[in-house]
């Protein structure tokens, strides 16, 4: 008897001891300033991208202060346009799906951009808009090489506009 409370005392540590041990990934844009009129392009950069086998989420935006001029600085292995789901960028939607077709997750060094997203500042002097990660309409999901799935931080991304 206390073999078999032993033996599932140390299955669940084991268990909780692993699943919290995975640090959550953590994607931001880089801030920018831009005059009203002129585009920008705004890095997305990884934090903490250690393993990453698969990712997906929805960037958002305010259509009024940002209008989407179109993706570029592709910086993942076999990421490409398909990558994005640009049928709704005139509502200030921007899906993104990809994953590492070696299935073996892949490293980056904290900060690294991996790709840009750029925008025409449209709203006046003075006004800052943000870049939102949102599940929806894809639902956001990390996951890392050996499948385990994790958690996402987000540090948004801001511009400036002057």
């Amino acid at each position: 008897m206390r073999f078999k409370y032993f033996l599932t005392l140390f299955i669940c540590v084991a268990f909780f001891s692993t699943s919290q041990a995975q640090s959550p990934l953590i994607l931001g844009g880089y801030n920018k300033k831009v005059k009203s009129g002129e585009t920008t392009c705004v890095g997305v950069y990884g934090r903490d991208f250690n393993r990453i086998l698969s990712m997906q989420y929805t960037l958002k935006w305010d259509t009024k202060q940002l209008a989407f001029k179109g993706v570029n600085a592709l910086n993942l292995p076999n990421i490409d346009a398909n990558n994005f789901g640009l049928n709704k960028t005139d509502e200030g939607i921007m899906t993104f799906a990809w994953y590492d077709q070696q299935l073996r997750g892949i490293t980056l060094p904290d900060g690294e951009s991996l790709y840009e997203v750029c925008f025409e500042a449209k709203a006046s002097t003075g006004t800052t808009a943000y870049l939102q990660f949102i599940s929806d309409p894809t639902v956001i999901e990390i996951s890392m090489g050996d499948g385990i799935l994790i958690d996402l931080r987000t540090e948004g991304g801001k511009i400036d506009i002057q």
